[in-house]
């Protein structure tokens, strides 16, 4: 048989090459994905990936909104909200009156004495309630920050994974089609040497080159299985059945340039506002603590019947505590430092954001420029070399392995492309999220 009957026999029974063409994948919304004038060239289709989310498909949008609603972080940090609240009513709460039994001169002429009631009161002053409501007040609005914070490496978390586990699958295709395209040099190659036509050595290559692809086959399935546990698991579904992916990853990725993204952290950080409300509150506590010298007052009535006299009495009781000794120094000399300390934080947290923003930026640019470079010159090649060794191979020119071979190659440069895309829409997305990530690992 003819290596040129051995190439049709291969191309009918062997399924379709789909490289080149598109899939469907649904952008995210609007809020966190900007549009960018540079395209991704396209990558396979998945066999009966339409993008239209159907029920047999998860979207991004499908599994934000799951996780919105199942990851366990968020029901903490909603928690810790209505905690907070409660903290700030508590706050504003008035003290409790004392009603109580009063008796004095018991036994004075054989009679019980003075027998009867009394009620007290302590009136806070100073407007010292109103500033521990302003305190507790302080500490929700934290909360809120902190949850937004939480509800941001949620989303990211299952942009991420998204992206991870939809690469994941798409280099099971691909490392399936390397793998059938070395099981086809192998068999045609020990046809050929039954033929005489090559040596012993090459068919031993070729079933080496067969049996690796097959390893990258099986690891790559290995990894989407771990890539769809880990969007499971970020989720909040941990036992969520497996299923197909609908995306698009040559739709465009966020555009994004380091003045707009470090202005916007700025502005929007959730991390970096719950800082400066921490700024407020250390405030509010510094002037709470320098009204606590203000004497709040306690007033006590009581009214006692006099069992010798006969006759009611009534007393009033008022106190006022003197500050001389204890003016509050110690707490006012602590808030001071805490107002001090909390400035300082948000220092801190501006200079860091600057420092993890290099580090996501530079990943992001570094992967821009590979992933731009395999959609401008080196895939082009791959696939112009590929059609120029068909078209030899139709007129004669080319040998048949020689066409598997640059087949082989074109898939290779796929699979390298396929993880420039992967190490772009990570990188992107992490500054898109305000580099907050890591959802399972932090509490809110």
């Amino acid at each position: 048989m003819s290596p040129r009957i051995l190439w049709a026999i291969l191309i009918i029974a062997s399924p379709k090459m789909t490289l080149g063409q598109g899939v469907e994948f649904p952008s995210a919304s609007s809020s966190w994905v900007e549009p960018s004038a540079t395209a991704l060239p396209l990558l396979p289709h998945a066999p009966g990936d339409t993008g239209s989310g159907t029920a047999t498909e998860f979207s991004l949008a499908d599994l934000e909104a799951i996780a919105l609603e199942h990851n366990p972080t968020l029901i903490s940090a909603v928690a810790r909200i209505n905690a907070a609240r409660g903290g700030r009513l508590q706050a504003g709460l008035y003290p409790n009156p004392v009603i109580g039994y009063h008796a004095t001169e018991t036994g004075v002429r054989g009679t019980a004495g003075q027998q009867g009631g009394f009620i007290a009161q302590r009136f806070v002053t100073g407007g010292k309630l109103r500033l521990d409501q302003a305190v507790a007040g302080m500490q929700v609005n934290e909360s809120r920050y902190l949850f937004e914070a939480q509800k941001q490496r949620v989303l990211s978390d299952v942009r991420l994974r998204f992206y991870d586990a939809l690469v994941a699958q798409r280099r099971v295709e691909l490392t399936g089609e390397l793998a059938r395209i070395g099981d086809g040099l192998a068999d045609a190659s020990e046809k050929l040497l039954k033929a005489r036509e090559v040596p012993e050595n090459n068919l031993l290559q070729a079933e080496i080159e067969a049996e690796e692809a097959h390893v990258f086959y099986d690891n790559a399935q290995n990894e989407s299985v771990a890539a769809f546990q880990q969007l499971s698991a970020v989720v909040g579904l941990p036992m969520m059945q497996s299923t197909p992916l609908s995306g698009n990853l040559d739709a465009d990725v966020p555009s994004h340039e380091w003045e707009e993204c470090y202005g916007r952290l700025l502005v929007e950080s959730p991390e970096l506002e719950a800082a400066r409300t921490r700024v407020d509150r250390a405030r509010f506590a510094l002037k709470r603590a320098e009204r606590e010298p203000i004497p709040d007052i306690d007033l006590s009535v009581s009214v006692r019947h006099h069992n010798v006299t006969k006759d009611d009495v009534a007393n009033i009781q008022l106190g006022i505590p003197i500050p001389i000794f204890n003016r509050n120094q110690g707490n006012i000399s602590k808030a001071q430092a805490e107002w001090i300390a909390a400035n300082s934080d948000v220092k801190r947290i501006e200079l860091d954001l600057q420092d993890r923003l290099a580090v996501a930026y530079r990943r992001y640019a570094n992967a821009r420029q590979q992933a731009d470079r395999y959609h401008i010159r080196i895939l082009p090649r791959a696939r112009r070399s590929l059609n120029l060794v068909k078209k030899g191979y139709d007129e004669g020119q080319v040998d048949y392995l020689s066409v598997l071979t640059s087949q082989r190659t074109f898939v290779r440069v796929s699979l390298s492309y396929l993880t420039a895309v992967q190490e772009l829409w990570s990188a992107a997305l992490v500054i898109e999220g305000q580099l907050l990530s890591g959802s399972l690992a932090n509490s809110p």
